[in-house]
């Protein structure tokens, strides 16, 4: 779901199956070569982050066969949501310079990069195509490829590693160790790790799937090119969590409209390819689930998206009124890859989209963290000038004091405002 396997040899799929048992037990990650311990797992803090202030915490899953094989070198070779950048779409603040306003006074982002499983010998030959892949083991069609049950489209035997119960004790442990803003704990992935963040958002205040643990919240998470169960009836979080699902047209390998897995469990267990479904039913599973208004609104379209495409854009589609409040968001490229360089506008608009998406039904969840930006591309800037303009004298949109008037006094509050979105 990351990497177009070319295979060379009939011995791929020729390798006898072998017993979860042979594998690695429950809970000991560092046998899946993952850190060993919460304590090892990269927490990256804000050059502006106040450990007296409750702070935001954004959790990054890799791609399945990760850039350089770890959530680190991803980001920083791929993602590059940490630094700050510049490119033709204009400036990007990255989470490690962003400051973060809140009624406690200024902090910044905590950013957390955990690594999935490496299956050891032998339950990794039972996939030789998958040796040596970080992967998360998130829905039944990816991407535990080693565990996968022969003959069955939907089985995964059970001595798979466990990412639902990890990730649920690092954030546990995210929250004993550091001053946690509670309701806004997010989670994003890339393509296998967008798989398992529509995981943990189906498993989102399930008791029973963490007992005797107590599931943690999840204020929202976001995915691009990685999709929900085949089943929907297999997802339904307890508490609404905000959805965000990014995908591109153009993605040949997690594709649009879904299909089957022909490239890994096609290869690895020979007429018995996966079937993954596609982003219009991924957000229509969240649509139904978290009870959302069912007439999606369009919003300003992301331009550039992919800087891989000349001209690219994707459209931004929202459905609200959700249960507690929450949303569901679709944001689709057009023309692009599974694979894209994001530009300065995604990434500055991914952030802030967190940053306006707290805990449904938490007191946070009705505020907007940046009123003068009227067309939500995360900046106070000419765009935004024009619009208030345009309703002058005029109620809505751009009567920033709520005086009932654009006017003159609205124009200074804007122009106050002016630059990067504060968070």
């Amino acid at each position: 779901m990351h990497r177009i396997a070319i295979v060379g040899s009939l011995a791929l799929f020729l390798s006898p199956t072998l017993t979860a048992q042979e594998g690695c037990a429950p809970g000991d990650w560092a046998c899946w070569d993952m850190y060993p311990t919460y304590e090892d797992v990269p927490v990256w803090q804000g050059d502006a982050w106040d450990s007296e202030v409750d702070s935001p915490v954004l959790i990054y899953l890799h791609s399945l066969c990760a850039y350089g094989n770890t959530g680190v070198l991803e980001e920083e070779t791929w993602l590059k949501l940490w630094p700050s950048s510049h490119d033709s779409s204009g400036a990007y603040v990255g989470l490690k310079d962003r400051v973060v306003g809140t009624t406690e006074g200024e902090t910044g982002w905590l950013y957390v990069l955990p690594n999935g499983a490496v299956d050891p010998p032998p339950v990794s030959l039972n996939c030789p195509l998958a040796e040596g892949c970080r992967y998360w083991n998130a829905v039944p069609g990816c991407c535990a490829y080693n565990y996968f049950e022969p003959g069955s489209y939907t089985e995964i035997s059970a001595g798979a590693p466990n990412h639902v119960l990890y990730i649920n004790g690092l954030i546990r442990y995210l929250k004993n160790t550091y001053n946690i803003d509670e309701d806004r704990v997010y989670i994003f992935g890339y393509s296998n790790g967008g798989y398992m963040a529509h995981r943990m958002a189906c498993e989102n205040g399930n008791v029973g799937t963490y007992a005797p643990e107590q599931p943690e919240r999840i204020s929202a998470i976001g995915s691009y090119a990685g999709v929900t169960f085949q089943d929907i009836g297999q997802c339904g979080g307890v508490w609404p969590t905000n959805i965000l699902h990014a995908h591109d047209t153009g993605d040949e390998e997690c594709l649009y409209d879904g299909g089957l897995d022909t490239e890994w469990a096609g290869v690895c267990y020979p007429g018995y390819p996966r079937p993954y479904p596609g982003a219009l039913a991924t957000v229509g599973s969240w649509i139904l689930i978290n009870e959302a208004d069912g007439d999606g609104h369009f919003g300003q379209p992301i331009t550039p998206f992919d800087l891989n495409v000349p001209y690219s854009s994707a459209d931004t589609i929202r459905w609200s009124d959700g249960r507690e409040g929450s949303q569901v968001e679709h944001w689709r490229g057009v023309f692009g890859s599974h694979e894209p360089t994001f530009s300065s506008q995604f990434r500055t608009r991914l952030i802030r989209w967190f940053r306006e998406h707290p805990t449904p039904g938490s007191p946070q969840s009705s505020e907007d963290p940046c009123p003068p930006d009227l067309n939500g591309n995360g900046l106070v800037d000419g765009g935004d000038l024009t619009q208030l303009l345009g309703n002058w004298n005029q109620s809505g949109a751009g009567d920033l004091d709520a005086n009932g008037t654009v006017d003159g006094a609205d124009i200074l509050v804007l122009l106050g405002a002016w630059g990067e979105c504060s968070g």
